[in-house]
């Protein structure tokens, strides 16, 4: 992919699954970043549908491009989550897990697509963490 411009506007969207089998839905949350390239490297911030009303500033992105391939890092300025009703909840005490993106560019359909992942750790006593690993897909366009 060839970098046209030092600051790129992308929309897009970001998928997920709440629940349990066989009741486990898909969420789908659109989001827009703006980035700065520096040669191959970008940095910039990222706001989501589902978190901008929560925080005073918007997730930030780093990453990189090769030829065809994204890969980037957001991280949110705190901690947030869904408890057991679906409500959003905040502990700006604790950091956000990273999200790690990687996707590659589509010369068809003009966009980016891939998976994103992220490694929760809860500590369940004393000395022992249990490690989750949460997924999803992501796709996103400059415009």
């Amino acid at each position: 992919m060839e970098i046209a411009h030092n600051k790129q506007t992308w929309k897009g969207f970001f998928t997920y699954y709440e629940g349990y089998e066989p009741f486990k839905k898909c969420i789908q949350v659109d989001f827009d970043m703006q980035i700065s390239f520096d040669e191959d490297s970008f940095t910039g911030i990222c706001s989501d549908s589902e978190s901008k009303h929560i925080f005073e500033k918007p997730a930030d992105v780093k990453g990189f491009i090769d030829e065809e391939k994204i890969s980037f890092i957001k991280n949110y300025p705190c901690l947030y989550y869904k408890d057991e009703d679906g409500k959003i909840m905040l502990d700006r005490e604790l950091k956000h897990p990273e999200i790690h993106y990687l996707g590659y560019f589509n010369e068809n359909k003009r966009n980016i697509s891939g998976t994103w992942e992220m490694v929760v750790y809860e500590r369940k006593h004393l000395d022992y963490y249990l490690e989750e690993v949460i997924s999803g897909e992501f796709e996103m366009k400059r415009i």
